[in-house]
């Protein structure tokens, strides 16, 4: 068998999701049809590539050096590709990234009204690293990031822009029902130091960790993180369980036997922006996204967050939203 970009694409997607299960629900593929298809890739390198461990597949030492020439033929071929769109017809295509989020299918539903004249390919990643890496290789035209303080999260690379639509958006913290702090109004950052907190899905290139750790090293403890690689489900079912706790945002639905907390005096928020390519996305369009994003937005918090005991006499819990005016508008 000769090795093609789609078997290259399967090495690299075993090894972000470090599981074959996942890996093979992202693909579209069975489980079993995405074994056999790793067995004839590694026949055709010669060597075995994962390895099954504790906590889900890792990467040999020859699985490591295949990944770092696969990620950069990877990239090389979206960026030729994007780039080839340059001097070809304008595509009526919006290719359009964004982190997961329940607001996702509302948000795509209005956009699709508000610019009828456009089609939508879409990509959902939890990693905003990962989005602004396929936004700077022209993959992507327009991404949506809700992404931690400055200090931590992704640069916004040369040649992108972006725009605010949520800041701050204060994070609240997921705890089990029958946590010792689920009656209280607000919780202390310092009263959860004894606690398990579940890894949030991005990857470590987010920041999110690291800006978690030193809010809290600042609150005098460090956080004990566990439960790396879950998806949005699994993290549920682990609170529910009394498993672990969690930051969220205000945005969260409703969970079986949990509580949503917000934390005294919002230590620590989101920024939701935009980021695009403004060769390929005139600011007309950004405009409508932008008010979309935060119609649907509003729309959710009242849905949910609203309905929350603690909500009207927490107004410091809630977040700041940005409309597209001139002043919000990022300079060239």
């Amino acid at each position: 068998m000769e090795l093609e970009l789609r078997h290259l694409r399967v090495v690299c997607r075993l090894a972000d999701t470090g599981s074959v299960s996942k890996a093979a629900a992202a693909l579209g593929v069975s489980q079993p049809s995405l074994t056999a298809q790793l067995h004839r890739i590694e026949d055709a390198i010669g060597g075995v590539l994962f390895e099954r461990g504790p906590h889900g597949v890792v990467a040999t030492p020859l699985g490591k050096h295949v990944l770092g020439r696969a990620r950069a033929m990877l990239a090389d071929m979206d960026e030729l590709v994007g780039s080839s769109r340059r001097y070809t017809t304008t595509s009526p295509v919006l290719r359009l990234g964004a982190v997961r989020t329940v607001m996702f299918g509302a948000w795509l539903s209005r956009l699709e009204q508000l610019l009828p004249n456009r089609q939508f390919a879409t990509q959902v990643d939890p990693s905003c690293a990962v989005l602004t890496d396929l936004l700077a290789a022209d993959v992507l035209d327009v991404v949506m990031l809700g992404r931690c303080d400055d200090a931590f999260a992704p640069p916004c690379p040369p040649g992108i822009r972006e725009q605010t639509m949520v800041w701050p958006e204060p994070f609240a913290v997921a705890l089990p029902a029958d946590h010792r702090l689920a009656g209280k109004e607000t919780v202390a950052l310092q009263d959860l130091a004894e606690e398990i907190w579940i890894c949030p899905p991005a990857g470590k290139e987010d920041g999110d960790l690291a800006y978690l750790r030193s809010v809290c090293e600042s609150a005098g403890f460090t956080p004990e993180i566990r439960y790396a690689n879950l998806d949005t489900a699994e993290i549920e079912q682990l609170i529910g369980a009394g498993r672990g706790i969690s930051l969220c945002a205000p945005t969260i639905r409703e969970i079986p036997k949990t509580v949503v907390r917000p934390l005294t005096n919002q230590p620590l928020h989101w920024r939701r922006a935009l980021r695009w390519r403004a060769d390929s996305t005139p600011q007309e369009d950004i405009d409508l996204i932008h008010q979309a994003f935060i119609d649907v937005y509003q729309e959710t918090i009242t849905t949910h967050a609203a309905t929350r005991p603690w909500w009207p006499t927490t107004p410091a819990a809630h977040p700041t939203v940005h409309p597209p005016v001139e002043n919000n508008r990022p300079r060239p």
